[in-house]
């Protein structure tokens, strides 16, 4: 884990299936893997949201990443927050703790970046929704957020994968200012 500052509040990256609910694809796999060793790095938790996972989540990303991408050193990162506690997956929002927060680029409870590193770094527990899918998050998770986060605060849509990069680099930037 880095070495960064730690602040008071807990981070949770939590990226929410959009796409087929009933089969996995590879869309599913490369997106977690270059999840994974972002949230390693940040000492973020990493929650994977509405997923199709049949069996053992963690056995199976393992598995899957290792078979079938290159991506986050054949599964290392995922094992490692697996390891520390810091991978879960789940499709009940209320068995996840913390400020719900929606990552979208069309805000309608609108909150900025720095509101939110100053709230983690004094102990506020934060979950960012990122939809993995065309379609962003679904309605439903908007509507259960507090807040809404435009992390480029200009309304520019982000691919999936460059958005979690994105916010992930960014907020962990301004909790460690």
């Amino acid at each position: 884990m880095s070495q960064q500052r730690s602040p008071k509040g807990k981070v949770t990256i939590c990226i929410v299936n959009t796409y087929d609910k009933l089969k996995w694809h590879d869309i599913h796999s490369r997106n977690i893997a270059r999840a994974a060793p972002l949230c390693f790095y940040t000492g973020f938790d990493l929650c994977l949201f509405d997923f199709p996972f049949k069996e053992d989540y963690k056995e199976f990303l393992l598995k899957e990443v290792k078979e079938n991408t290159t991506i986050g050193d054949g599964g290392k990162y995922i094992e490692e927050l697996i390891k520390h506690g810091k991978l879960i997956a789940t499709d009940d929002p209320n068995k996840l703790k913390g400020v719900f927060i929606s990552t979208t680029s069309k805000p309608e409870k609108s909150c900025d970046l720095d509101t939110v590193a100053k709230n983690i770094r004094e102990g506020d527990d934060s979950v960012l929704f990122i939809g993995l899918g065309r379609r962003g998050l679904p309605r439903e998770i908007r509507k259960m957020t507090m807040h809404h986060l435009d992390i480029t605060g200009e309304g520019i849509s982000l691919e999936t994968c460059t958005a979690i990069g994105f916010i992930i680099g960014r907020l962990f930037e301004k909790i460690n200012l």
